[in-house]
């Protein structure tokens, strides 16, 4: 993760949200994520940031999102990408009832080609 990029500032706030509210609540609302969703931004995320979630969620689900944050490594999403998931899984989080998936929101960065 770089520091002070857009990407890593999504991060930063998806972080705040895990963490403003109970753990339990937190657990329970990242259980119900898909795996890929969290990984789109955990992948921006500071290691300890990471490690954190990776803790929280438990060992079976933290397997599958170390796998997919490798898998997201290939994909190209650009910061506004990553801040709309970000944004939605902050609302899924402390919000009064779950979100559906941010899934709909991936939109994967493809370099221009110049004549």
């Amino acid at each position: 993760m770089i520091r002070g990029t857009a990407a890593a500032d999504s991060a930063a706030r998806f972080m705040d949200a895990v963490r403003s509210v109970s753990r339990a609540t937190a657990q329970s609302r990242l259980l119900n994520t898909k795996d890929r969703d969290v990984a789109a931004v955990l992948q921006a995320a500071a290691d300890e940031d990471r490690i954190e979630v990776l803790t929280l969620v438990g060992p079976a689900k933290a397997e599958r999102l170390r796998g997919e944050i490798e898998r997201m490594r290939h994909v190209r999403l650009g910061a506004e990408t990553i801040a709309t998931i970000a944004e939605h899984l902050c609302a899924h989080i402390v919000g009064e009832r779950p979100l559906g998936s941010a899934s709909r929101y991936f939109r994967p960065h493809r370099p221009s080609q110049e004549p």
